[in-house]
């Protein structure tokens, strides 16, 4: 009985401890999506401007105030391409795990100025900006010299002010599926079965030439399309509902989001949207007091 008692307190104890590897590979997920985003596209893609110099979006002209402190346009906006490097340097020190205090800071700011300033944003690029943004206090606290370490849990003050940022982010990433979900009742393709039909044939974002023809024949059977359909509700409320499920059941929920996930980028090609959205569910589904031991992982393979 007494030995029960014990290991309970020092499970307790554990979940109490959230600076994992978990938390970091969240976080390089997290910084990886906004650093491909800005590697592979050039500027005239990413800040567009009309031929006579202009910018497009009024949000993005450099006379609003809040763009005075844009990292983008911090040197002006003739030495965005500048930035842009200094950005991509950043990122990757992020990716890397060292300087915990100082590239949360810089990461949020980089990615909230991309937010505000880019023309080709989407929503992984609104869920990079709130996640790092909620990260901060986290990072300030983190004792590690980098987030890749794991170290011995402590029963640390600081524990608090980490386990609070990553509870704020369960919920809210919970009400991003919780919206995702109930929003799509109100649309009549939705309630009827048929939306997956219209989205995989969209202009923009539908499915590549290569898969449409043989996809477009499931697509036009009414039972398949309704089963995709209602599939994709009832997985994101599934999504939203791991949010008070057992760390068991949550591991197998999370594995459904990142495979559905995946399948986005084959069918619609929102690729840097992935990195972003799986470091959501990391951080929302896995139990984060729990390191994850990638060189078992490894071996394994």
């Amino acid at each position: 009985m007494i030995e029960k008692i014990n290991n309970r307190i020092k499970t307790s104890c554990l979940e109490l401890f959230p600076y994992t590897n978990t938390v970091g590979f969240a976080r390089s997920l997290l910084a990886m999506g906004t650093l491909l985003t800005l590697a592979v596209n050039p500027i005239s893609i990413l800040f567009h401007k009309k031929i006579d110099g202009t910018i497009i979006n009024p949000v993005l002209n450099p006379v609003i105030p809040i763009n005075k402190y844009n990292f983008f346009t911090l040197c002006g906006f003739d030495n965005i391409f500048y930035m842009k490097g200094l950005a991509i340097i950043i990122l990757c020190i992020t990716i890397s795990g060292y300087f915990i205090k100082i590239t949360s800071i810089l990461h949020w700011w980089i990615s909230i100025s991309f937010l505000y300033f880019s023309s080709v944003i989407d929503g992984g690029d609104q869920i990079a900006s709130i996640l790092s943004f909620l990260l901060i206090p986290f990072c300030l606290t983190d004792p590690r010299k980098n987030h890749w370490m794991h170290i011995k849990p402590n029963d640390s003050a600081k524990n608090i002010i980490g386990l609070f940022s990553i509870w704020i982010i369960r919920i809210q990433v919970a009400m991003i599926y919780y919206h995702a979900s109930l929003g799509k009742l109100s649309v009549a393709e939705w309630v009827n079965g048929t939306a997956i039909y219209y989205w995989f044939n969209h202009s923009v974002f539908g499915m590549p030439t290569a898969i449409s023809t043989v996809m477009n024949q499931l697509l036009s059977n009414p039972i398949i399309i309704s089963l995709l359909t209602y599939g994709v509700l009832a997985l994101e409320i599934l999504l939203f509902l791991g949010l008070v499920a057992s760390v068991k059941y949550r591991k197998v929920i999370l594995c459904f989001g990142i495979l559905f996930h995946f399948f986005i980028i084959i069918y619609h090609g929102i690729f840097s949207f992935f990195f972003s959205i799986c470091a959501a569910l990391i951080l929302f589904l896995y139990p984060t007091y729990q390191s994850i031991d990638f060189k078992l992982w490894y071996l394994k393979k």
